[in-house]
């Protein structure tokens, strides 16, 4: 495995429509190979990457999500989505610290959906429908709009709530002391 280069906010891909997974494709050793890549390339830093963010027109992310000191009460979760589609979601939203691999050092709260749900084929080709809520949900609108040339920033209402991701460790860490 190796660690992919990321593409960072400015690169057109990252404003584009990302094209769909074929069958053929999805079955492909290189394909395989790609997804397994992806989570490799994020395994520390972040829990998803979707594939304009490594510079491929692809429908594809890879979620992995793990609990950390300023988010314990996460599920654990690893996903492969391909062509991913919203079918609906809460009009209730929430507010929350994101931050993004293409946007490297800077955090903003975005505003959210509290769930959605979510069709989408795994790694396999099998047809998944589920709802999320909370984080995972989070996550799930974050790697889609990826794939729809959306970036979290456009979901930012607020822009004094952007910050460094190093000023963002240190206000969580002094709220979790």
């Amino acid at each position: 495995m190796k660690c992919l280069t990321r593409t960072q906010f400015g690169n057109p891909i990252l404003r584009q429509k990302a094209k769909p997974v074929s069958l053929s494709m999805l079955r492909s050793p290189s394909f395989k190979k790609l997804i397994a890549d992806m989570f490799y390339t994020i395994e520390d830093i972040g829990v998803g990457l979707a594939a304009p963010q490594i510079g491929k027109s692809l429908q594809l992310a890879v979620i992995n999500i793990h609990p950390l000191p300023h988010r314990l009460n996460v599920e654990p979760c690893q996903q492969v989505i391909i062509n991913p589609k919203i079918l609906n979601y809460s009009k209730q939203t929430s507010k929350n610290f994101e931050g993004c691999l293409s946007f490297e050092g800077l955090r903003a709260q975005a505003i959210r959906s509290n769930w959605v749900d979510v069709s989408y084929l795994d790694e396999n080709g099998k047809k998944h429908i589920e709802r999320s809520e909370g984080f995972l949900a989070q996550v799930f609108q974050h790697e889609i709009d990826h794939l729809q040339g959306t970036l979290y920033i456009d979901h930012v209402k607020d822009l004094h709530t952007m910050m460094t991701t190093e000023e963002f460790n240190k206000q969580t860490h002094k709220l979790s002391s």
